[in-house]
């Protein structure tokens, strides 16, 4: 059975507000993590214990893409072997802050001694400069339709973490989000990778967020992150 907590947090510098409220809006199951959103750090610290004390197969509802730091760093303390593919617009691979925002919660893991090489990042269309000194394989948009051996070569039989920013989908697609991108995944084809990412890894955890209930075009946001959960729980 699969675990659903809701992570209503969110560390963005003040640009993610809104996507505390995205949980709640998406999913009516699950457990509700109480986080103390004006303590960034005792914020991070609940999550990343909460992610600790888990043993089953999990699936976190966000916020904004902070929350992806604690909880895996937790889960790579536990299983050394772990590999983790993103799914984002963004690379989030910006010079780490102390307390890791939406913007820089990858290259933080990897300063904590994650390797870049077992990170997979698909979709990424807009890279700030700085985050181009870390070797992170990156599939692009226009091949995701053609990378299946690529992928089920980097996941292999280890465990695989998921995290799905909602912008990875064009802004047509999900429009209900803090920095939506154009020329992103279509519909259909975005939820036909994440299938085959499920069917092909040992998924023993999984992220949705960036979803902001407060944007434009919400109710069609929110029904997309709906359909990726349903995906993620098989």
């Amino acid at each position: 059975m699969v675990k659903i907590i809701k992570v209503p947090a969110i560390n963005g510098l003040g640009m993610t507000e809104g996507t505390e409220l995205g949980p709640d809006r998406i999913s009516e199951e699950g457990e509700v993590l109480k986080v103390d959103r004006g303590n960034v750090h005792e914020q991070e610290k609940i999550i990343y214990e909460k992610a600790k004390s888990l043993n089953e197969k999990v699936i976190f509802i966000g916020g904004d893409h902070s929350i992806s730091y604690p909880i895996t760093r937790a889960f790579f303390e536990k299983n050394p072997a772990l590999k983790i593919i993103v799914l984002d617009a963004h690379p989030d691979l910006m010079p780490p802050m102390k307390n890791p925002t939406h913007e820089e919660w990858l290259s933080a893991l990897i300063a904590k001694g994650f390797k870049a090489e077992n990170v997979l990042l698909i979709g990424a269309r807009n890279i700030d400069p700085k985050e181009k000194d870390y070797s992170v394989e990156t599939i692009v948009i226009e091949d995701i339709g053609f990378c299946d051996k690529k992928i089920n070569d980097f996941v292999g039989n280890g465990p695989i973490y998921l995290s799905i920013d909602i912008d990875f989908f064009d802004a047509e697609v999900a429009p209900a989000t803090g920095y939506p991108e154009k020329n992103g995944a279509e519909r259909g084809e975005g939820l036909s990778l994440i299938k085959e990412i499920v069917s092909s890894g040992n998924i023993i955890g999984a992220d949705i967020v960036e979803v902001n209930p407060t944007k434009r075009g919400a109710e069609k946001t929110i029904g997309l992150a709906r359909e990726i959960i349903e995906i993620l729980k098989k």
